[in-house]
């Protein structure tokens, strides 16, 4: 984020108008300094959220009384800040704006400055006099009066660098007024990722999705009955996430379109389940490489999840050839053209990988996704059971129903709130 100047120009036929108006702005949109480091509750950790965190209220009481965490509503006596993937677009406005050299502008000002009025060239003098950066900002209606002007006067001073900058433009991030005070403090702090608490929300004792409780969600989804769809949806939002990664991105593979129809995804806790996994709720269609993208993110593939990828998807990975992930090794002929030649014929177009092998390190076991025993009914009874709510089929369909979802806000926009952080935080 850096303080630029943002130029409008008008002219006519006797007089050139130049204004000048500092705004602070990020060309960029990563600005915040995102930590990639693991999140490990500790006893007395006090937690500030962000603006855009989807963080379930019930469940941040559940994590209070289990690790002896809690919110603060003011980030100056935070140990830790977390932000969201919806937390750059919730405290910046971005907008499309042209960019000029600095060097470029300061030559068309020159030339055209006999022809302003003394206060407005003053007033671009006094704001280029200190200004450090290397370019200047400009809108579109004076980008069009650049590339366009008719005016003797100023196109004397406009040169075809100028007209070339005139041309396109590119999109700058303002900080939204309602957030200002957090800026610049913010810029230099380090601030984790939500995903990395979110992984701790639904509790060590989560129900885990394995095979057997797939092939159950997956009837619930294949079911015309929309309730079925709410509760399969309220089921995976409270598993253990980690645990059941897996299974929970073929259930987005293959049923994303039944998310996508529901207004079960605008609730906070399957919110909290797409803020985890790095999805956008308005397109959850997932596929096999963002499978592999989202085991490798959270450091969890193995050989045996890969096996399971393979035994689901290895047509699809036929039909379509290589992938990001999935490279096509060997090439060989259909039967027919196999019976002509009278042999066997592959052609290798990869060469083997040759695994590192480790210098005495202690190999840590994988974990292996096992479908070995048996999964009854009543484990999606159980799952439910999970659920912290005193009627939820009721309040889910209700919610389904209603035109107007309502957004449930975890502790967020916390800055106008008192500093009074002593007492125990309940929400």
């Amino acid at each position: 984020m850096k303080h630029y100047l943002k130029i409008e120009i008008e002219s006519n036929s006797t007089e050139i108008v130049m204004r000048v108006e500092p705004i602070y702005c990020s060309l960029e949109d990563t600005t915040l300094n995102i930590k990639q480091e693991d999140y490990v509750p500790t006893n007395g950790d006090k937690l500030y959220f962000l603006p855009g965190v989807n963080i379930p209220r019930v469940k941040m009481k559940d994590l209070t009384i289990q690790y002896g965490i809690k919110s603060v509503r003011n980030i100056e006596d935070a140990t830790h800040i977390f932000a969201g993937k919806n937390t750059g677009p919730k405290m910046m406005d971005s907008t499309w704006l042209y960019r000029m050299p600095t060097e470029t502008f300061k030559e068309i000002f020159e030339t055209a400055s006999d022809h302003m009025d003394e206060y407005y060239s003053e007033n671009v003098r006094e704001a280029l006099e200190y200004y450090q950066e290397d370019i200047v900002l400009f809108s579109y209606d004076t980008a069009s009066e650049i590339r366009n002007t008719g005016n003797s006067i100023l196109d004397s001073a406009i040169k075809d660098d100028a007209v070339a900058c005139a041309r396109s433009s590119k999109p700058t991030y303002l900080v939204n007024d309602n957030y200002k005070p957090y800026f610049p403090a913010i810029l230099n702090l380090e601030i984790y990722d939500e995903s990395k608490l979110l992984k701790y929300i639904n509790g060590d004792d989560a129900v885990v999705i394995d095979s057997v409780m797939f092939g159950q969600l997956s009837d619930m989804f294949k079911s015309s009955d929309n309730d079925n769809h709410i509760l399969a949806m309220e089921i995976m939002a409270n598993c253990n996430y980690i645990d059941s990664l897996l299974y929970i991105e073929f259930l987005f593979k293959e049923y994303y379109h039944q998310m996508s129809n529901c207004h079960t995804k605008n609730h906070v806790n399957f919110k909290s389940l797409i803020s985890f996994l790095g999805k956008n709720k308005n397109y959850m269609s997932t596929s096999i490489d963002e499978i592999m993208d989202s085991l490798i993110r959270k450091q969890v593939l193995t050989t045996d999840m890969i096996d399971l990828i393979m035994e689901r998807y290895a047509v699809e990975i036929e039909h379509s050839g290589s992938t990001k992930y999935f490279k096509v090794k060997t090439v060989t002929l259909n039967e027919d053209a196999l019976k002509t030649v009278n042999a066997n014929y592959t052609y290798q177009c990869i060469e083997d990988f040759v695994p590192e092998v480790p210098d005495e390190e202690v190999l840590e076991t994988e974990a292996v996704i096992s479908d070995e025993y048996e999964i009854i009914d009543e484990d999606i009874e159980t799952a439910l059971l999970r659920i912290e709510r005193d009627d939820l089929k009721s309040e889910l369909i209700a919610l389904e129903e209603s035109t107007e979802v309502p957004e449930e806000e975890s502790n967020n926009n916390q800055i106008e709130q008192a500093n009074d952080t002593t007492d125990f935080e309940w929400f």
